[in-house]
């Protein structure tokens, strides 16, 4: 099974599960758990991990706005200008070229509707996110279309011409387009004033001094959106993991070799659980390294 068929199969009925709270689906999950167990395993034991597969550590907190204030001030009118694709076949885009997380190269539309950045499932992988089925926690994103499928996760940085930003909580979606590989939205975009020129082909990002430099240039609703999010990921998860242990231990699922399924199951409920404590942990050190309110990151 490859990694994409594998993320659509365990995604359609892990979040089911998740959202209805209920055991009907547990044979093809399990199902699903063994396979991803047997790739996990072949996969471990013919590669070698490097330091370039490890987490990157968080960059340093901003300078004490004393000493960086001046110097954000000076940069307030840099003006930026990135060379774009204007067309995804015959349909009108801006794709620009990014780099994420210092190393990968990618093609992503500008989406001002879009409040966060998206990235393809392919794309995910080659950034080292895919290695194992607990890299991210299984929920939906929504748009005008409708809801997909989807994983939320963490990029370090996302690089655009000589524009270096640092942590976007972000969503991983089944593959966007041919032409582009993710978007880029209003979480990056946000940071500047934005002019798109036409007739030159030009995405014009200009800096804009911040009021403050603490809180990371992110303002409330940020940080209480993204702590929120990751808060009821963390909960629901937990919940029906405790919610399934507790049929298990009262047997109430015996037929057909369902309590090793269940298990199977509860197993990947436990890891989607960790993983978004683990999630949550990142954006709370960031909160701290930039002076964030408590109030503003309850969970």
């Amino acid at each position: 099974m490859t990694p994409k068929c594998f993320i659509r199969k365990l995604g359609a009925v892990a979040v089911t599960m998740l959202l209805y709270g209920g055991t009907s689906h547990a044979q093809s999950v399990a199902d699903t758990a063994r396979e991803s167990r047997a790739k996990q395993q072949s996969e471990t034991s013919r590669r070698v991990f490097t330091n370039e597969d490890a987490p990157r550590a968080i960059p340093p907190a901003t300078p004490p706005p004393s000493i960086a204030e001046p110097a954000r001030k000076a940069a307030a009118t840099a003006r930026h200008e990135i060379a774009y694709d204007p067309y995804e076949g015959s349909t009108q885009r801006v794709i620009i070229n990014v780099t994420l997380n210092g190393r990968v190269q990618a093609r992503l539309a500008v989406d001002t509707g879009a409040p966060k950045t998206f990235i393809s499932g392919a794309l995910a992988e080659r950034l080292g996110l895919m290695n194992q089925t607990s890299a991210g926690v299984w929920t939906r994103a929504g748009g005008i279309g409708g809801s997909t499928l989807a994983i939320r996760t963490i990029i370090d940085t996302i690089r655009v011409g000589d524009i270096e930003q640092q942590f976007f909580p972000t969503t991983i979606v089944p593959e966007v387009s041919t032409a582009f590989e993710g978007l880029i939205g209003m979480d990056f975009l946000s940071l500047f004033v934005t002019h798109i020129d036409p007739a030159r082909r030009l995405l014009i990002l200009e800096d804009v001094a911040p009021t403050s430099i603490v809180y990371g240039q992110r303002n409330e609703q940020w940080w209480r959106s993204n702590f929120k999010e990751l808060a009821s990921l963390r909960r629901g998860w937990r919940d029906y993991a405790e919610q399934l242990n507790k049929e298990i231990e009262s047997s109430n699922i015996t037929a057909g070799g369902g309590i090793e399924d269940a298990r199977l199951v509860l197993d990947f409920a436990r890891r989607q659980a960790l993983e978004a404590e683990r999630l949550l942990d990142q954006l709370n050190r960031r909160a701290v390294q930039y002076l964030v309110p408590m109030n503003w990151r309850e969970y």
